[in-house]
């Protein structure tokens, strides 16, 4: 039973209505946001009173004057920046850099080096992310070393009394003079001592008032510090952190060091006195923080200036700019940035450096020789100068990558089992890899080709030999191979001919045609044309008369490009003498001809072949039933209800096919010829791809035919015999476009 005094609840006597049956970790959260609200409107509140005091003295509050740096640090108050919950707001990439750019110094000492990206320095874009474990701690259970003080919050849970109205859960603060205030318990000195000293003290201090039950001591809320943070940092100032806040949160919270600012020589100062050093590479590199110290109230984190640096790039697994230590070697710098990768060339490494009244050399280092003077674990001390050398600051070091072709490599291909490459060993012949084994049933034995590249200067040589006489014994067949030489057998086995019939066509696809099989006969195999088909206006296009049509259209162009220009330039000499007028018209006769030569690639169906078709039993046994070659493709359209007329007519259209209308009758449909039209030159092109002059006054028109009316060139200057020439070269442009049209007949 307790004594009489005890019997009131303890509630009764705590100012803050707090108190529950075992309050939830919801409950203990509000607790800790009531607290931070009231910590937020006391600040907003101070800074207010200051705002009224800066203008009653004449300095606006929004200015550098009314709100210094040195203010700013006093009170810890940072623009996204709160002292407990580390950085909202990310820092901007150029708050980081302050003034000279190690970046861009070594951007433009590296330009000769071909990299392909600016190196960055290591370790300074950690800083960067708006979530890190250097954040503030807050939250996480403290340690039974923990030392609890002033401001702290302590929750005391009692249960398992006989009396239930006993089983009560307080949350207690720490005094300024280090007292536990338990209501009905008394004041308990806890200042000082640490956490699991704590929890001895307050279970001793119940168990002289209560003969059964269970307590649990946690902690509510942890104090705030006030530490300073200066030196090369982004945000240098004032910060109210965690208790449990270590140097790296102090750091963090400032948005880390800015990049003129050292990774690995951070101090915390004490009583003006050193009292720990922190290498942010540790961390970084190997994830060790022991020596990431707690601070105390009132400790100065003082981030100097950058020490000596280099840069690494090439084949290691992390290039970078790296600040190193002094008295560091090549090696000490390769471990930083990782090691090499699996294609780095070890002969090829090369430090560049700036030497003062030598300005940039280069210094070539074995680096096999250095990685073996180092030893295995890297830790050998024994190493020399000349093979390890020592870095110096502002050293560029490039490790070239190992060449990605094969040197030691033969190859196999054609008509063999396993084609590929092979290893290449001195002394090795041709029997040695290509064996009978090796052949396929098709292998063609009489001749077989080595192809030796030379590795110097990459140009080729075919040596012929022959399989069967090198089964046979015969030496002379039997040649020595060089590196990047390879053996091509090929194959007796002909590859099918296939040709292609599409549109009206019964079974339209592709189809493997014999030595010498006609038109009719791969008609017939597709099932003949369907009710739809129009078989006059078939198209052949054949793949070696396009490249036949193609060669002979690009000399005629050029040759026609030659004599333009050399006429062109007389043009320039004889028009000089001409009024103003006849220049200029002269120009539009010069720009008409170009643009009806280049036209003239277009005007063409390069690789059609005109076959005139009716039925396939018209065809059979006919010139025109010619035989087929591979790549091949015919097309069986659907019957044309148009007439087209192009060119030089008034309205360029399609018009329906109509039974005894004349070519004239049509040229009126367009609405009759231009002014400029060619009228002698006007050609009919039919749906098969034949061409016939209209000159002769075509006498019946089929659906499907083309008016084509040419554009008559005649100069608006006085008639020269240059004109003449003019309409000459024009009128040989549109003669060879049609007899072109029917190359491969």
């Amino acid at each position: 039973m307790l004594p009489e005094v005890f019997t009131t609840s303890l509630n009764d006597l705590w100012p803050m209505d707090t108190s529950t049956l075992l309050p939830s970790s919801i409950e203990l959260r509000m607790h800790q946001e009531r607290a931070a609200n009231q910590e937020r409107k006391r600040r907003e509140a101070e800074g207010q009173e200051q705002g009224r005091r800066l203008t009653e003295s004449g300095q606006p509050i929004g200015s550098p004057e009314g709100l210094s740096r040195r203010n700013r640090a006093i009170t810890g108050i940072h623009p996204g920046m709160p002292g407990q919950q580390g950085p909202n707001l990310q820092p901007p990439e150029d708050t980081r850099a302050k003034g000279f750019s190690m970046e861009q110094a070594f951007a433009q000492f590296s330009v000769l080096q071909t990299v392909k990206r600016r190196l960055k320095q290591f370790g300074y874009e950690f800083f960067d992310l708006q979530a890190s474990s250097f954040a503030a701690v807050q939250d996480v259970p403290v340690g039974p070393d923990y030392v609890v003080g002033p401001q702290d919050s302590l929750a005391v849970h009692v249960w398992n009394v006989p009396d239930p109205n006993l089983n009560r859960s307080y949350i207690v603060p720490v005094e300024r003079d280090g007292m536990l205030v338990i209501p009905r318990v008394g004041a308990i000195p806890v200042g000082g001592l640490t956490f699991s000293q704590v929890e001895r003290v307050i279970h001793s201090r119940l168990r002289k008032l209560l003969k059964r039950f269970e307590v649990h001591v946690a902690m509510a809320r942890l104090r705030t510090i006030k530490v300073y943070v200066v030196g090369e940092v982004v945000r240098p100032g004032a910060y109210e952190v965690s208790a449990l806040a270590t140097v790296s949160n102090a750091v963090y919270a400032a948005c880390g060091p800015a990049k003129s600012g050292s990774l690995r020589q951070v101090t915390v100062v004490r009583d003006g006195r050193v009292v720990a050093k922190l290498d942010f590479y540790d961390f970084l590199l190997k994830g060790d923080r022991t020596q990431d110290r707690r601070l105390q109230a009132g400790d100065v984190v003082l981030v100097p200036p950058l020490g000596a640096v280099a840069a690494i790039s090439g084949a290691v697994k992390r290039s970078a700019i790296y600040e190193f230590k002094p008295g560091s070697r090549l090696t000490d710098l390769l471990q930083l940035a990782g090691g090499l990768t699996p294609v780095a060339d070890q002969r090829r490494c090369h430090i560049f450096r700036m030497e003062p009244g030598r300005g940039r050399v280069l210094i070539g280092v074995d680096l096999a020789a250095a990685l073996k003077a180092t030893g295995k674990n890297g830790n050998a001390r024994s190493r020399e100068s000349e093979v390890d050398p020592i870095i110096q600051d502002g050293d560029y070091v490039r490790i070239a990558a190992l060449p990605t072709q094969v040197a030691n490599v033969v190859g196999l291909a054609g008509a063999v089992k396993n084609p590929g490459p092979y290893e290449y060993r001195p002394g090795m012949r041709v029997h040695d890899l290509l064996t009978r084994d090796q052949l396929t049933v098709d292998a063609y034995l009489d001749r077989a080709e080595i192809i030796r590249t030379d590795p110097v200067t990459y140009g080729t040589q075919v040596i012929q030999f022959s399989p069967v006489a090198l089964f046979k014994g015969d030496q002379e067949q039997n040649h020595r191979l060089h590196r990047l030489d390879q053996i091509v057998v090929a194959s007796q086995l002909r590859p099918p001919k296939l040709v292609v019939l599409e549109g009206e066509v019964k079974r339209p696809g592709y189809f493997t045609i014999e030595q010498g099989e006609r038109l009719s006969s791969a008609l017939k195999r597709a099932g003949g044309f369907t009710p739809n088909a129009f078989p006059p206006g078939m198209v052949l296009i054949r793949e070696s008369v396009r490249q036949k049509q193609e060669a002979e259209l690009e000399r005629f162009i050029a040759g026609e490009r030659q004599r333009l220009a050399a006429e062109s330039a007389g043009v320039a000499a004889g028009t000089a003498q001409l009024p103003g007028g006849g220049a200029s018209a002269e120009q539009q006769v010069l720009a008409l001809r170009l643009q009806q030569l280049e036209a003239i690639s277009s005007r063409v169906d390069l690789g059609r072949v005109v076959v005139r078709l009716d039925s396939i039993e018209r065809l059979e046994g006919t010139e025109d039933d010619i035989r087929l070659e591979a790549g091949d493709r015919i097309t069986i359209p659907q019957p044309p209800q148009t007439v087209s007329i192009i060119g030089s007519v008034k309205n360029p259209s399609n018009v329906v096919h109509r039974v005894g209308l004349s070519l004239q009758d049509y040229l009126d449909e367009a609405g009759g010829p231009t002014e400029d039209a060619n009228l002698k030159q006007m050609y009919v092109m039919r749906a098969n791809g034949a061409t016939e002059s209209a000159y002769v006054r075509v006498k019946e028109m089929q659906p499907g035919d083309t008016i084509v009316v040419p554009q008559k060139i005649e100069a608006k200057t006085p008639k020269l015999a240059l004109w003449k020439s003019v309409a000459s070269i024009v009128g040989s442009i549109a003669l060879a476009a049609a007899g072109i049209a029917v190359i491969g007949r």
